[in-house]
C-alpha cells in the first residue's frame, strides 16, 4: 500500500513538472510565433510580423508582407511537425522542422473571405523560433 502510494505521488510530480515546463514553453514555442506574426499582420504593425521571419529573409519578405498587412486572419489549428524517433535515432537534430497553419482569410480591401492551409519551415537560432519565409509567399 505505501509503495502505491509512492508510485503515485512520483507519477503526480512528473505530471506537475511537465505541465510546467509546458507553460514556461510556450511563450517561446514555434505556435507562438505564428500567432503572432497573424496578429500583428491583423494590426498592421509590419515590424512586429516582419520579427517573427528568419532575419536572413526579412528584406526578400518585406513587400510581400506589408500587403498582408490589415487583413483578418482566424487561425484553426496549427500542425507542427516533428523528427520522429527513428530519424533522431539516424542522426537528425530534435525538435521542430515545419508547421502547417489551417486558417481563414478576410481580405481588408474588398471583404473577400477564402481559406488556406500554408506549410511553413521552422528555424531555430538559439532559443528562439522563426519562420523560413512569410506563411501563404509560394
Amino acid at each position: 500500500m505505501i509503495l502505491s502510494f509512492a508510485l503515485l505521488a512520483v507519477a503526480g510530480g512528473i505530471v506537475l513538472l511537465s505541465a510546467v515546463q509546458d507553460v514556461r514553453g510556450r511563450d517561446a514555442s514555434p505556435e507562438a510565433v505564428i500567432r503572432g506574426y497573424f496578429t500583428a499582420l491583423e494590426a498592421g504593425d509590419l515590424d512586429a510580423a516582419l520579427q517573427a521571419i528568419e532575419p536572413s529573409a526579412r528584406a526578400a519578405s518585406s513587400s510581400f508582407v506589408a500587403n498582408m498587412l490589415t487583413n483578418e486572419y482566424r487561425i484553426s489549428g496549427i500542425a507542427v511537425r516533428q523528427s520522429s524517433v527513428l530519424s533522431r535515432l539516424m542522426g537528425e537534430p530534435d525538435g521542430a522542422r515545419e508547421a502547417t497553419i489551417f486558417l481563414a482569410i478576410t481580405q481588408a480591401v474588398d471583404g473577400i473571405r477564402w481559406e488556406a492551409g500554408p506549410r511553413v519551415r521552422l528555424v531555430q537560432q538559439g532559443q528562439r523560433w522563426y519562420l523560413a519565409r512569410p506563411p501563404l509567399a509560394d
